[in-house]
């Protein structure tokens, strides 16, 4: 009797532990739901779309699924998602916050283990040194390159043509290609071509942000370790030299407008682009902006060309550089096979699509020759002169601190703000300037107290 009672409880016991065996079994053998969140551009998601398909199918036990959102909804989407304890796998500064911002708040992984561990696949040697610094946080690599954007000068060579003009320089050590040689040519192109008295073609757009002629000019907004992770104090205009180099960028930019009416003013602008892009509809001959100025289709009723930006000031060069870096949340449940998919966006492979179907640089040197070969097909340079370009592009550039710098976009919201009554011809270069320190400096104070909290 006690026999059979003991045999039937082992019975029972050996029923259970083979169900808890099968359980757990089919527990592990789920996939992991690995989310990256992306902005709703519509180059950039067919691409992602066949990227992820194509991972699924080489990954079983991974399945990734993309959240698209519109680009204003990115960053409402991201920080709501993180609040509530369910943040993307993957994410990146897709819209106004940049890395550093992610990393101040402690939303980012840090991959350097993982590089370390996969380094031969990953090949860190191959991404231009700027592109991983600008994904670097105090030292530390907070994403891997997915996406690259480069600055130059971008122009239409049928108006060049038209007007008799030489095409500019690719050499950035050119020092005969300065700002001031640049303006004349811009007087050239700018034409009033049907004679009623007012200008339908202009000779230069200038779109750089203030930061950036600053940089143009020899100066600086900002202090060097602001680059690197650390939250402004102040903006570094009471730095004589700073000050004088961009309040002069201020006034060669207002002179773009008024003095020598080669660019067109707000109002003109806001006309003009209603139409589409200013350069590829002919309305302006240059632009000095970031590769998106040759995104997508060029109009084929007119040539195209890439050129150096000029020296502003003898012998400084320093643009920008645009780096999105794809990061995994902190607390991801799934951070090893989120790390397997940015490893494969940020391939070879994955990245020569991204070139093939987008005509988008990569941050991998190796891929160069790859967009040299797609682009080459619509400009009028030589290869040899693309590859001048891009040299020079990565040699002298800085990663966007739209990226690196905390809290930019609130920065950048009050300098644009008190900046526009210069671009309407309202106030001078000084006042505006004098002003615009004291304000976005009142700024800094407001956003350190909120990382204070």
């Amino acid at each position: 009797m006690f026999r059979c009672k003991s045999l039937s409880v082992w019975k029972v016991l050996i029923v259970l532990i083979l169900s808890s065996l099968v359980v757990s079994s089919s527990v592990y053998a789920q996939k992991a739901t690995v989310t990256i969140l992306w902005r709703d551009d519509p180059d950039e998601v067919p691409v992602l779309d066949t990227l992820i398909a194509n991972f699924n199918k080489t990954h079983p036990k991974i399945e990734v699924k993309a959240i698209v959102v519109p680009y204003d909804e990115y960053d409402p989407k991201l920080f709501s998602m993180w609040a509530a304890g369910t943040p993307p796998d993957i994410f990146w500064c897709a819209a106004e916050s940049g890395y550093v911002d992610h990393a101040i708040r402690d939303m980012n992984f840090t991959l350097n283990t993982f590089i370390e561990r996969d380094k031969k696949s990953i090949n860190l040697n191959d991404f231009y040194s700027a592109a991983i610094e600008g994904a670097t946080f105090r030292g530390d690599i907070k994403g891997l390159p997915f996406a690259q954007a480069y600055t130059a000068v971008f122009y239409n060579a049928t108006l060049f043509d038209n007007a008799g003009i030489k095409y500019p320089a690719t050499n950035w050590i050119d020092k005969s290609w300065t700002w001031d040689k640049m303006v004349e040519i811009a007087k050239k192109l700018t034409k009033d071509i049907n004679g009623d008295g007012r200008i339908d073609q202009y000779g230069l757009l200038d779109t750089r942000d203030l930061f950036e002629i600053a940089w143009a000019w020899g100066g600086d907004m900002f202090d060097a370790d602001v680059y690197k992770g650390y939250p402004p104090k102040k903006l570094a205009l009471d730095k004589t030299k700073n000050y004088n180099a961009l309040l002069k960028a201020l006034q060669e930019r207002a002179d773009l407008l008024y003095k020598h009416k080669v660019s067109p003013t707000p109002a003109t602008l806001q006309v003009i682009e209603q139409m589409g892009s200013p350069l590829k509809t002919g309305k302006v001959g240059m632009v000095i902006s970031g590769d998106w100025a040759i995104w997508g289709a060029m109009p084929k009723n007119y040539k195209w060309g890439i050129a150096a930006v000029p020296y502003s000031v003898p012998n400084i060069k320093k643009v920008c550089l645009y780096t999105d870096p794809l990061e995994i949340a902190r607390t991801s449940k799934y951070i090893n096979e989120a790390w397997e998919f940015v490893k494969y966006l940020a391939s070879p492979s994955a990245q020569k699509f991204l070139i093939e179907k987008t005509s988008r640089i990569s941050s991998r040197r190796s891929l160069r020759k790859d967009y040299i070969e797609k682009i080459s097909s619509f400009l009028v340079n030589s290869k040899r002169e693309l590859e001048e370009v891009l040299d020079g592009a990565f040699r002298y550039c800085q990663e966007d601190a739209e990226h690196t710098v905390f809290g930019f976009y609130q920065l950048q919201s009050v300098w644009t703000s008190e900046t526009d009554p210069l671009w309407l011809g309202k106030k001078q270069p000084k006042e505006v300037l004098d002003t615009l320190i004291q304000k976005v400096n009142q700024t800094i104070l407001e956003n350190l107290k909120k990382i204070s909290k």
